[in-house]
């Protein structure tokens, strides 16, 4: 291996903080833009269309590196089956849209798109412990106990809000503790369908750990880690969506699309830095 070559491996593995850096901007500028905007319920405003061409953005890239190295024993399918897990995504996500704009139904949950985000997971969770269980078949103590505790947490702090109720002023400042036999079947199916993907998305979170720590080490460190940025603010975002289902309902002016949206380009990158080192 030349040293040219291998400066070149270095330099790829490093993470650029400009490029953070612009990001960040990037969503912070999106979230202010996005609050601002009025909400025209029959319209797909550009807010909108960033999302949706986000998320189709990972879908991209992953089955770029698929085809790339379709004839390795891990990485093809393991990234083909990351990019079918986010195909199933945004066709939620546009379901979603549709509903709304099309059908006017508003906030569209818990409906058909809700198929979808949840075929996402399964897709995601076997990309994960395809390249875990490959570079590393033995599964520590420490790293059991993050696949066991992290959806136990995220889905207690969920089940915390589900025993709550809003006081009259409305918002998620003021809680009081109820009962669940005060509510109908409405928030009953709402409740445990956002259980089920509260669950989901935590258990993703804690495998993106594992494989990162598996990778830390390796010339794929950085992009794994960028992974799990992407991961983790998908995960924060997932919950507060859910959290906020069962006091009225997400808006999309709601400052939660800009985190989406962030975990999706902080994937891409990780997905590009992957593609640049190997």
């Amino acid at each position: 291996m030349s040293s040219g070559f291998k400066e070149n491996i270095q330099s790829e593995m490093k993470i650029n903080y400009y490029v953070i850096a612009a990001i960040t901007i990037g969503i912070l500028i999106f979230i202010i833009g996005n609050s601002i905007e009025p909400e025209v319920e029959e319209e797909l405003d550009f807010y909108e269309l960033m999302t949706s061409l986000g998320f189709a953005a990972v879908v991209i890239f992953a089955f770029f590196i698929a085809r790339r190295y379709w004839g390795s024993k891990v990485f093809g399918k393991s990234y083909l089956a990351l990019a079918l897990g986010f195909v199933c995504y945004n066709i939620g996500w546009n379901l979603w849209w549709f509903y709304e704009i099309w059908y006017h139904v508003e906030n569209p949950y818990v409906a058909l798109p809700d198929v979808f985000f949840l075929a996402y997971y399964p897709f995601v969770i076997y990309h994960l412990r395809k390249n875990s269980k490959y570079f590393s078949p033995s599964t520590t103590r420490s790293q059991k106990l993050i696949i066991v505790l992290t959806p136990i947490i995220f889905s207690s702090i969920y089940c915390f809000f589900g025993l709550a109720h809003v006081s009259a002023d409305g918002g998620l400042g003021t809680i009081q503790i109820s009962v669940f036999s005060t509510y109908d079947s409405q928030f009953y199916t709402e409740f445990f369908t956002g259980l089920v993907f509260v669950f989901a998305t935590s258990l993703t979170f804690a495998l993106a750990i594992v494989a990162t720590q598996i990778f830390q080490k390796s010339v794929l460190g950085s992009a794994w880690g960028l992974l799990l940025l992407g991961i983790l603010l998908n995960t924060v975002a997932d919950l507060y969506y859910y959290i906020n289902e069962l006091f009225g309902g997400y808006v999309r002016s709601d400052p939660v699309t800009g985190i989406w949206l962030a975990g999706t380009v902080f994937l891409c990158y990780g997905l590009y830095k992957h593609h640049k080192i190997i």
